[in-house]
């Protein structure tokens, strides 16, 4: 039986306190009394809020359990494996899968104990209903985000804008003028009934490797050209979802420009 521990805090000021100590002590008396033979105490100086699988302690263990070198994880309480009780539950069930034991000290959680298994199921549906109300929450915010005009998830911003320094989506001034390029040089372009589309589009990425154009620090490539072409951001429409709604944010070509060249795209 190989016994793994895991201390978590989620900042540097609480390392410097006896938070660590306090845990690993805990840890250590624990697997001493219980004669379990403690290999390593894992830890982890970083946000629960991280997702489990970006967190360096719980890679480790996770590792460790893929080959099947730790049967037994021991922490003080459970919330050291997740900011939440949500994300704790979830490694539990995780571990739970691979038919490995945890032990939680304070919260009297032995997964190998009968009386255990039946609290966690009843914790695992508590935390199942609070992920359910969590992601329509989410869901009910990007539906109102939306509806204002403006983006309603994260990701990349469209070639062409920017975040200023107060986090507010606003034109990038070089990059919007190539943006504006593309369209007039694709424009011009399908006048020519004996131009191909791909023909079109390896004239323009010519082009802009001449004007020494560059999609954030790269040449441009054909699919770049594609998503430029196809974004109603550009002319002032946002689509999420199948919906569509008046974008709130500056715009780059004119409505009638973007719907000549959807033509020919």
């Amino acid at each position: 039986m190989n016994t793994y521990g895991l201390v978590r805090v989620s900042s540097l000021s609480q390392k410097e306190n006896t938070s660590l100590n306090f845990q690993s002590k805990r840890i250590n008396d624990y697997c001493s009394v219980y004669e379990l033979p403690l290999q390593k105490i894992i830890t982890e100086t970083e946000s629960g809020g991280k997702d489990l699988d970006d967190r360096s302690g719980l890679k480790e263990l996770q590792a460790l359990i893929k080959t099947k070198e730790c049967d037994t994880i021991v922490v003080n309480k459970v919330d050291r494996l997740g900011r939440s009780l949500l994300q704790g539950l979830l490694f539990l069930k995780y571990c739970e899968e691979n038919n490995v034991r945890v032990i939680c000290i304070e919260n009297g959680i032995d997964t190998d104990n009968p009386q255990s298994k039946l609290i966690t199921n009843i914790l695992f549906s508590i935390a199942e209903a609070e992920k359910d109300q969590i992601n329509k929450r989410l869901a009910d915010g990007r539906s109102k985000t939306f509806e204002m005009g403006k983006k309603p998830y994260g990701g990349n911003l469209s070639f062409g804008y920017r975040k200023n320094n107060k986090g507010e989506i606003v034109l990038d001034k070089f990059d919007s003028m190539i943006v504006k390029l593309i369209y007039k040089k694709w424009n011009e372009l399908s006048k020519k009934p004996n131009l191909s589309k791909t023909k079109r589009t390896q004239k323009i990425l010519k082009l802009l490797k001449k004007s020494k154009c560059k999609f954030h620090k790269n040449n441009f490539r054909t699919h770049n050209i594609k998503d430029i072409l196809t974004n109603s951001m550009y002319c002032g429409e946002l689509k999420w979802k199948g919906q569509t709604t008046k974008s709130s944010y500056p715009t780059i070509v004119s409505k009638r420009l973007f719907n000549v060249v959807q033509s020919y795209v």
